[in-house]
């Protein structure tokens, strides 16, 4: 008979895209132009097609000017069949452009407060922040006072 030996009561201190606190903040509408599932919250958004409509994940050649901001959580997301939340082609996504938000981290980071938050353009962490200068694009983004790399976030300022 099997039991269980571990029990864990804590509770994350943040969701990827999930807002970190009252401080101002900006946000803008967009629609999603990338396949279902690429674009996830906590990710940063650059201009797609249609610019101040359409976002995409970045991609290497992506510029500062080009990140529109980073994807917020959005509650009334639907899940798949198969239980996990994706968002949709076509959906309409919330960007935020200033303010804290819990933004997605690259494989391996491990932040430290203040330190420049750089966007990944390229391979599977595109979107993700690091805190490597030669592996990212700066976007004059910090990262915040906390994180909680078990579940890959942190906070990320946006100014």
């Amino acid at each position: 008979m099997a039991a269980q030996t571990n029990y864990s009561f804590d509770t994350p201190k943040g969701v990827a895209g999930g807002k970190v606190d009252l401080a101002y903040d900006e946000v803008v509408t967009r629609q999603n132009e990338e396949a279902d599932g690429k674009l996830k919250f906590g990710m940063a958004a650059a201009v797609g097609t249609s610019a101040g409509s359409t976002v995409k994940v970045p991609v290497e050649g992506t510029t500062k000017v080009q990140i529109e901001g980073v994807v917020l959580h959005a509650a009334n997301t639907e899940q798949d069949m198969s239980g996990k939340v994706i968002l949709k082609k076509d959906a309409s996504v919330g960007i935020m452009r200033k303010g804290h938000v819990w933004g997605r981290l690259a494989t391996g980071v491990n932040p430290t407060y203040g330190a420049t938050a750089y966007v990944v353009t390229s391979g599977d962490d595109a979107g993700a922040f690091t805190d490597a200068a030669d592996n990212g694009l700066d976007i004059g983004a910090k990262f915040g006072n906390a994180s909680d790399t078990d579940n890959g976030i942190a906070v990320i300022e946006l100014g």
